[in-house]
């Protein structure tokens, strides 16, 4: 029995979408009104993302500074791209303390983990990083070796050694800075 070809339908678009709007205004209004309520309630999950903190390691030691991810590159951009900034350059081979977010991956390498200055997540299980991972991203290695840190959301404090200059992680990716936890024995993560 040779197969037919479905009857076609036609349906006024009207039926489909009963709450299309009459009018482009009236389009552009409820569309202005949609975002506004969006605007709001992302806001607000980002502040309440912000203001929960958590404190990953309890440091051996006191930092000798501390360094915000706008510090990291130079206002302008070179000839080759974006600078490391003086400010990091000088922070080389010392401890400092950071704040951020861990940045959430489908598949994390055992001992590090990334840090960034906001709630960001990989969405691809590849070793590619997506628009959603800031630029001025930092990658920690832990203290606890080859154990996966598990995800946890809130602002983190991290004390460690900064290690400045380009190097090959562990997860496959290239990094231009690092973050090394000290072993302690306030460390909440054993």
């Amino acid at each position: 029995m040779p197969l037919r070809a479905p009857l076609a339908v036609v349906v006024p678009l009207a039926l489909l979408l009963p709450n299309l709007p009459a009018s482009p205004e009236a389009g552009r209004a409820a569309a202005e009104a949609a975002w506004r309520i969006h605007s709001v309630r992302a806001a607000e999950a980002v502040r309440r993302a912000e203001t929960s903190e958590t404190r990953f390691v309890e440091a051996a030691a006191a930092p000798e500074a501390a360094i915000r991810f706008d510090e990291f590159f130079t206002p302008v951009v070179g000839d080759r791209g974006l600078e490391l900034s003086d400010r990091l350059k000088s922070l080389h081979g010392r401890r400092v303390a950071i704040s951020g977010f861990m940045v959430r991956e489908p598949r994390r390498s055992p001992g590090i983990f990334m840090l960034a200055p906001r709630p960001s997540r990989v969405t691809d299980d590849g070793f590619c990083l997506v628009d959603d991972v800031p630029t001025t991203c930092l990658h920690v290695v832990t203290a606890t070796g080859n154990r996966v840190e598990p995800f946890r959301p809130g602002r983190l404090h991290l004390v460690g050694i900064l290690e400045v200059g380009p190097a090959s992680m562990a997860d496959g990716r290239n990094a231009y800075a690092r973050l090394h936890l000290e072993p302690s024995t306030g460390d909440s993560s054993r």
